[in-house]
Protein backbone atom coordinates (compact mmCIF):
# COMPACT_ATOMS: atom_id res chain seq x y z
CA UNK A 1 0.00 0.00 0.00
CA UNK A 2 1.36 3.41 -0.94
CA UNK A 3 1.52 6.29 1.51
CA UNK A 4 1.48 9.92 0.36
CA UNK A 5 3.01 12.58 2.58
CA UNK A 6 2.75 16.30 1.83
CA UNK A 7 5.53 18.43 3.33
CA UNK A 8 4.88 22.11 2.69
CA UNK A 9 5.49 25.58 3.99
CA UNK A 10 2.68 26.84 6.18
CA UNK A 11 -0.73 25.30 5.81
CA UNK A 12 -0.45 24.77 2.06
CA UNK A 13 -0.69 20.99 2.49
CA UNK A 14 -4.03 21.37 4.25
CA UNK A 15 -5.39 23.34 1.31
CA UNK A 16 -4.25 20.64 -1.10
CA UNK A 17 -5.89 17.95 1.05
CA UNK A 18 -9.14 19.93 1.11
CA UNK A 19 -9.12 20.49 -2.66
CA UNK A 20 -8.37 16.83 -3.27
CA UNK A 21 -11.37 15.84 -1.17
CA UNK A 22 -13.65 18.29 -3.03
CA UNK A 23 -12.56 17.01 -6.44
CA UNK A 24 -12.31 13.29 -5.72
CA UNK A 25 -15.13 13.02 -3.19
CA UNK A 26 -12.94 10.69 -1.15
CA UNK A 27 -11.70 11.10 2.39
CA UNK A 28 -8.05 12.03 2.27
CA UNK A 29 -5.52 9.42 3.27
CA UNK A 30 -2.71 11.94 2.98
CA UNK A 31 -0.29 12.57 5.81
CA UNK A 32 0.30 16.29 6.21
CA UNK A 33 3.39 17.99 7.61
CA UNK A 34 3.36 21.78 7.82
CA UNK A 35 6.58 23.71 8.26
CA UNK A 36 5.98 26.90 10.21
CA UNK A 37 8.29 29.92 10.51
CA UNK A 38 9.33 28.96 14.04
CA UNK A 39 10.32 25.39 13.05
CA UNK A 40 14.03 24.67 12.88
CA UNK A 41 15.55 22.25 10.35
CA UNK A 42 16.28 19.85 13.23
CA UNK A 43 12.68 19.98 14.45
CA UNK A 44 11.39 19.34 10.95
CA UNK A 45 13.85 16.52 10.36
CA UNK A 46 12.64 14.80 13.51
CA UNK A 47 9.00 15.31 12.56
CA UNK A 48 9.53 13.89 9.06
CA UNK A 49 11.49 10.93 10.43
CA UNK A 50 8.73 10.15 12.91
CA UNK A 51 6.14 10.15 10.11
CA UNK A 52 8.23 8.02 7.75
CA UNK A 53 9.03 5.56 10.54
CA UNK A 54 5.30 5.08 11.16
CA UNK A 55 4.78 3.28 7.84
CA UNK A 56 5.70 -0.34 7.09
CA UNK A 57 9.22 -0.47 5.62
CA UNK A 58 8.09 -2.42 2.54
CA UNK A 59 5.38 0.09 1.55
CA UNK A 60 6.13 2.78 -1.04
CA UNK A 61 6.35 6.26 0.50
CA UNK A 62 5.71 9.21 -1.78
CA UNK A 63 6.77 12.48 -0.18
CA UNK A 64 5.69 15.59 -2.05
CA UNK A 65 7.14 19.05 -1.35
CA UNK A 66 6.17 22.47 -2.60
CA UNK A 67 9.38 24.16 -3.83
CA UNK A 68 12.26 22.32 -5.57
CA UNK A 69 15.07 24.19 -3.82
CA UNK A 70 13.08 25.05 -0.71
CA UNK A 71 13.78 24.01 2.84
CA UNK A 72 11.05 21.36 2.76
CA UNK A 73 12.80 19.58 -0.09
CA UNK A 74 16.22 20.01 1.50
CA UNK A 75 14.90 18.40 4.68
CA UNK A 76 13.41 15.49 2.73
CA UNK A 77 16.39 14.58 0.51
CA UNK A 78 18.62 12.96 3.17
CA UNK A 79 15.87 10.43 3.94
CA UNK A 80 16.47 8.83 0.54
CA UNK A 81 19.54 7.17 2.09
CA UNK A 82 17.65 5.42 4.89
CA UNK A 83 14.24 4.74 3.32
CA UNK A 84 14.71 2.57 0.21
CA UNK A 85 11.02 2.83 -0.75
CA UNK A 86 10.93 6.63 -0.52
CA UNK A 87 10.19 8.69 -3.61
CA UNK A 88 10.35 12.50 -3.44
CA UNK A 89 8.41 14.72 -5.83
CA UNK A 90 8.59 18.48 -5.69
CA UNK A 91 6.75 21.36 -7.32
CA UNK A 92 3.50 20.15 -5.83
CA UNK A 93 0.37 21.14 -7.67
CA UNK A 94 -3.18 19.83 -7.61
CA UNK A 95 -2.89 18.03 -10.95
CA UNK A 96 0.17 16.13 -9.76
CA UNK A 97 -1.49 15.30 -6.45
CA UNK A 98 -4.51 13.87 -8.29
CA UNK A 99 -2.23 11.80 -10.54
CA UNK A 100 -0.45 10.35 -7.53
CA UNK A 101 -3.38 9.72 -5.23
CA UNK A 102 -5.67 8.18 -7.84
CA UNK A 103 -3.03 5.83 -9.25
CA UNK A 104 -2.83 2.44 -7.51
CA UNK A 105 0.97 2.41 -8.07
CA UNK A 106 1.15 -1.13 -9.38
CA UNK A 107 4.30 -2.00 -11.28
CA UNK A 108 7.36 0.19 -11.74
CA UNK A 109 6.71 3.01 -9.28
CA UNK A 110 9.57 5.16 -10.56
CA UNK A 111 8.18 4.99 -14.09
CA UNK A 112 4.66 5.77 -12.88
CA UNK A 113 5.94 8.79 -10.94
CA UNK A 114 7.96 10.05 -13.91
CA UNK A 115 4.84 9.84 -16.08
CA UNK A 116 2.78 11.67 -13.44
CA UNK A 117 5.36 14.46 -13.25
CA UNK A 118 5.40 14.79 -17.04
CA UNK A 119 1.60 14.83 -17.22
CA UNK A 120 1.54 17.51 -14.53
CA UNK A 121 4.19 19.50 -16.36
CA UNK A 122 1.96 19.55 -19.44
CA UNK A 123 -0.82 21.25 -17.46
CA UNK A 124 1.22 24.38 -16.77
CA UNK A 125 -0.14 26.88 -19.28
CA UNK A 126 -0.26 30.62 -19.79
CA UNK A 127 -3.93 30.88 -20.74
CA UNK A 128 -3.55 34.26 -22.46
CA UNK A 129 -1.22 32.64 -25.01
CA UNK A 130 -3.61 29.74 -25.43
CA UNK A 131 -6.48 32.11 -26.16
CA UNK A 132 -4.36 34.26 -28.48
CA UNK A 133 -3.31 31.22 -30.54
CA UNK A 134 -6.94 30.05 -30.81
CA UNK A 135 -7.98 33.41 -32.23
CA UNK A 136 -5.43 33.29 -35.06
Amino acid sequence: MKHVVLLTHGHLCEGFASALQVISGMESSLTLISMEAQDSPDTMTQRVKQVLDSFPAEDPLILMTDIPVGSTTQIAIPFLETFPNLYILTGLNLGLLLEITLNPMEGDISAILREAVEASRQTLLFINDQLDSNEE
